[in-house]
This record gives C-alpha cells, sequence and structure tokens, in this order.
C-alpha cells in the first residue's frame, strides 16, 4: 500500500506541496489536485517553515488521502498506512 495526501493545485498550497517533496513524497498530478505518495508506512509533516498560516494549514487535508491521520495539530501532520 502507498500512502498518499491530496492537495488542491492552488499557490496557497505549493509551500505545503514543497515541504511534502522535501520529506520524501512524489508528486502526480490528478484533475484539480496533487497526489502527495510515499512508498513509507508512515510520514510527518512539519508546518514550520512552510510560511502557511494556520487556517490554511488545517484546510490542507481537505483533499483526502490514503492512509489514516495518527496525529494532526497547528505545528504536525503525522499520517500512516491504514493496516486494513
Amino acid at each position: 500500500m502507498t500512502l498518499a495526501l491530496y492537495v488542491l493545485d492552488v499557490a496557497e498550497f505549493e509551500p505545503l506541496v514543497r515541504t511534502a517533496q522535501g520529506a520524501g513524497m512524489q508528486l502526480r498530478r490528478t484533475g484539480d489536485y496533487w497526489e502527495l505518495s510515499s512508498p513509507e508506512p508512515q510520514l510527518i509533516l512539519r508546518r514550520q517553515g512552510t510560511e502557511i498560516r494556520t487556517a490554511l494549514w488545517h484546510a490542507a487535508l481537505t483533499g483526502g488521502l490514503d492512509g489514516r491521520i495518527v496525529s494532526f495539530t497547528s505545528e504536525t501532520i503525522h499520517l500512516e498506512e491504514d493496516p486494513s
């Protein structure tokens, strides 16, 4: 199984996309979204350094994901593969 995060392709989310790439995720365009995928079983993204406002950070998961949320705070998103 692959861990994936779907992020709306708008300028406001570009820093998140760059952060995900820096964390080892691969990009693939699908419709109006970026699919950020990782072969790793878990992933932690940090808001620090992205300059994304907290409200926008909290909207980052509105595109959906393949996996499960372990922790989602104003500073980190921790995702892992869904064991089911």
